[in-house]
């Protein structure tokens, strides 16, 4: 069985996970719907950035930087 994470890089070289799917579309769909507006993918990413650091490490969210949200795929055993 393969899932799909979907990744946010950001500040050029740090990446967290935001969730998962069980569709390849679904998570291309999602990834790509992010990518398309900015305003979004800056706010997922702050949000990811809260859960995983706390609110003091927002900060230093570039916000003028890159920020892309990627899907990988695992195979699950």
């Amino acid at each position: 069985m393969k899932i799909y994470i979907i990744t946010c890089t950001f500040n050029t070289a740090q990446t967290l996970i935001d969730c998962a799917f069980q569709k390849e579309a679904e998570a291309k769909a999602y990834a790509a719907g992010l990518n398309a507006d900015r305003a979004k993918a800056v706010a997922r990413c702050r949000e990811l950035i809260v859960l995983r650091e706390g609110e003091a490490m927002a900060a230093f969210l570039d916000e003028a930087g890159s920020i892309v949200f990627e899907v990988l795929a695992a195979d699950l055993k």
